[in-house]
């Protein structure tokens, strides 16, 4: 089946969307890495590893199907924030907007009748769940935390236990 050019423009949209995501939890990482916590900025820079992951997943998707992929620009990536609590809400924030923009691919696939891009769209659907639950909790850590220094150094050296990709922390 051809896929429509509505769903292939949706589709690389998402792509350029997981790539910017990588990009803003990269920039997270370097801000956790100015304050020594090394936990939150592996674990930050592990989650950029999985958006690229997720945006190359798409990007494998059309290359198989022979429909052409467009990738823009990124925009600057913030790298100061007003504390590790304003980090983690930007997180499930960002987390929560692809949610959004992956439910809209998915209802025009379904709309389209593309089984095909429907079926790889499904396991996007259960991984946001899964990011969603995991920010709200650690952003529910963060705030008991507080200003409590000694909290948020065992919530860096829990963090510390995230293997990205490649096998560093």
């Amino acid at each position: 089946m051809t896929m429509r050019k509505s769903l292939a423009a949706a589709l690389n949209d998402q792509i350029n969307h997981e790539f910017s995501a990588a990009y803003v939890y990269l920039g997270m990482a370097a801000y956790f890495e100015t304050l020594d916590l090394g936990g939150f900025a592996g674990w930050m820079r592990a989650q950029s590893e999985e958006e690229w992951g997720h945006g190359m997943r798409i990007y494998e998707h059309l290359a198989a199907r022979d429909v052409p992929v467009t990738l823009s620009g990124l925009d600057q990536a913030e790298t100061e924030y007003d504390g590790p609590e304003s980090v983690i809400a930007s997180a499930l924030d960002l987390e929560q907007g692809t949610t959004r923009s992956i439910n809209a691919v998915y209802a025009r696939s379904l709309e389209q009748g593309d089984f095909q891009a429907k079926a790889m769209l499904d396991w996007f659907v259960d991984e946001q769940t899964e990011e969603e639950d995991t920010l709200r909790t650690l952003l529910s850590q963060v705030k008991i935390a507080g200003d409590e220094g000694a909290a948020l150094l065992i919530l860096d050296r829990e963090l510390a236990g995230r293997q990205s990709a490649n096998g560093g922390a």
